[in-house]
């Protein structure tokens, strides 16, 4: 992931993202919205995400996060803030075993 450096970014502080969750959440959905950076208080769909983006976001943010998110956690929680509180009610990602080759 391409860090943004948030120090210079053009967004005022209370729109910055606060917490290091807040900051994956809207590195991820900047990538995969193809943005320079995301506010903790935009909206995923209104800055060009739908279903397909989505569910890419969805997909990185699991592995991001360490967690379990279905794939409508984005219809539920579209902003970056609202999803970063909602991710304690989700459960942490179960460790796989990793494949053995014989």
């Amino acid at each position: 992931m391409n860090e943004i450096n948030y120090a210079q970014s053009s967004l005022v502080e209370e729109d910055r993202p606060s917490t290091t969750t807040e900051r994956v959440i809207a590195e991820v959905w900047a990538e995969v919205l193809n943005l320079d950076e995301v506010g903790r208080h935009d909206n995923f769909f209104d800055l060009g995400g739908h279903s397909v983006l989505a569910t890419q976001a969805v997909a990185r943010l699991c592995v991001a996060l360490d967690r379990q998110l279905p794939e409508r956690a984005l219809f539920d929680w579209p902003t970056v803030a609202t999803l970063a509180s909602a991710l304690p009610g989700y459960p942490v990602a179960e460790q796989t075993a990793p494949i053995r080759r014989r």
